[in-house]
């Protein structure tokens, strides 16, 4: 019975196995095709009209015509039924289609007139991966390497399979097998073996197994990121970014993705210019780097040069001017610098441009109520509970709204309404015990002060108000201090 991979490490195994278990089948869509096999114990010459069906399906599969190749391939079957060319061919045709089942019926049948056929095998490896099937994959992988000993590309994918299955051990060991046999080869092999290790947290090991991989190809940047990542992970962000550093200035300048991970790491030590200097080099070296300019953008508001910040926004708005979120905080920007009336603007287009964009309404709702402008302002938390009913952000805002247009029974309502959405939302509880408050009801506001301290005994607000409550009211002045020290 083949065993099968669960949904996520079916998922991880595929992403990791794409280009390694495929690389022989691949080649087979590029290198020239052979010849059509001759039938077995025949001593004729491959049939003439096979041939050239056969040559017209290679033709139309590199103008990447593939119906066409596809009816020309059948056309040659048609005429040389035994051909493994041709089974091979039709194989790899419909497997880059994802006609998992046609591919390995043409495998088979290549396999069934030639039985140690290397691309066949790696056809229905290939196959079995991606249907899930890892023991059938494993085991054809098993059937390669027990003919043709040098072929690391079954070790590798069989190694990445039994760690997708968590049986690590053996994982380890294929890996190393496959190591062994090519020294060209041992760089990919340590890359996949550092991922094993990395897979079971075994950082150091891990790192061993990439520094394996550039002591032998110091330029294998795969190898560099491995490295990188893992030592991130394992808590060294300074040699992290020491290795990123090293890939761009000795190894590949141009490495797009070690220059953004590069200027994350810095980011998350607050080297804000030394993040700076990376982006500008990305953005001399391709001025539509919409990431790298929106990340320059970024760092000014970091820094609060929103002037800066928002002529860089703009640079990538006119690149990408239906990025809303990008749209959005020009808008937040705008709060900043206390132009209010710009960033209503931004918000108003947004919400021109996809009126379900709740960010935008909750973050033009929430300018509008720090304005005053209540009757503006609820409208839009309103929608926000209409698009996202569990959102207790809208349900504290529109009740807030209510409050500070004095409209004490319709905030209590909405309290109550997201209480019945997220009961345990202490700082709902907290504002209902305000409104009660505001109202005279000062049995609801010791009740709501106490939920909101039951679900979360740390709320600083909840204990203030109901010891200064109590204080203030000359009553259970013992507890009415303890809750305030409590809030402290």
């Amino acid at each position: 019975m083949f065993g099968t991979l669960s949904t996520r490490k079916k998922a991880w195994v595929i992403a990791v196995l794409t280009c390694l278990a495929l690389l022989s089948v691949d080649a087979l869509a590029t290198e020239r095709p052979a010849l059509p096999a001759k039938p077995p114990g025949s001593e004729q010459a491959p049939d003439s009209v096979a041939f050239y069906h056969f040559m017209l399906g290679y033709q139309r599969e590199l103008n990447n015509d593939a119906g066409e190749a596809e009816a020309e391939y059948l056309k040659a079957l048609a005429r040389d039924p035994n051909s493994v060319a041709i089974h091979l061919r039709l194989a790899t045709l419909y497997h880059a289609q994802g006609a998992h089942d046609k591919a390995q019926a043409h495998a088979e049948a290549a396999l069934a007139r030639d039985a140690t056929n290397l691309q066949a095998l790696h056809m229905l490896a290939s196959v079995a991966v991606a249907a899930g099937r890892a023991e059938q994959a494993i085991e054809l992988y098993e059937r390669i390497v027990a003919v043709w000993p040098q072929e690391t590309q079954a070790y590798f994918p069989m190694g990445m399979l039994l760690s997708g299955l968590k049986r690590y051990d053996e994982a380890e060991q294929t890996i190393r097998r496959g190591i062994a046999v090519s020294q060209t080869a041992a760089p990919t092999g340590y890359l996949y073996l550092g991922h094993i290790l990395v897979e079971q947290k075994a950082w150091d090991r891990a790192v061993q197994a990439y520094r394996d991989a550039l002591a032998i190809n110091p330029s294998f940047e795969p190898a560099h990121l491995g490295l990188a990542a893992t030592l991130e992970a394992k808590g060294d962000t300074a040699q992290a970014i020491a290795v990123l550093r090293k890939v761009l200035q000795e190894v590949n300048k141009g490495n797009r993705e070690a220059r953004q991970r590069l200027v994350r790491l810095l980011l998350t030590q607050k080297a804000y210019e030394a993040a700076l200097a990376l982006l500008r080099e990305a953005v001399q070296e391709s001025p539509d780097d919409v990431d790298a300019q929106l990340r320059i953008g970024l760092i000014y508001g970091e820094l609060k040069d929103y002037v800066k910040a928002v002529e860089q926004i703009k640079r990538v708005l006119v690149l990408r001017p239906q990025e809303l979120r990008v749209r959005d905080h020009l808008a937040y920007l705008y709060e900043e610098m206390k132009e209010f009336d710009k960033a209503i603007a931004e918000y108003r287009t947004i919400i021109q441009a996809d009126a379900r964009y709740s960010d935008a309404h909750l973050h033009l709702g929430y300018l509008l109520y720090r304005l005053k402008r209540n009757d503006e302002a609820l409208p839009h938390f309103q929608q926000v509970i209409v698009l996202n009913p569990k959102m207790t952000e809208a349900y504290l805002l529109l009740g807030l709204t209510l409050l500070q247009a004095s409209r004490q029974e319709e905030a209590v309502a909405v309290f109550r309404e997201g209480l019945l959405r997220n009961p345990e939302s202490a700082d709902l509880h907290f504002n209902l015990g305000t409104a009660y408050d505001k109202m005279g009801r000062f049995d609801g506001l010791v009740h709501e002060m106490e939920e909101a301290i039951r679900l979360d005994p740390t709320h600083a607000d909840a204990l203030n108000y109901l010891g200064y409550t109590y204080a203030d009211r000359d009553m259970r002045l013992e507890e009415a201090v303890v809750l305030i020290q409590r809030a402290l």
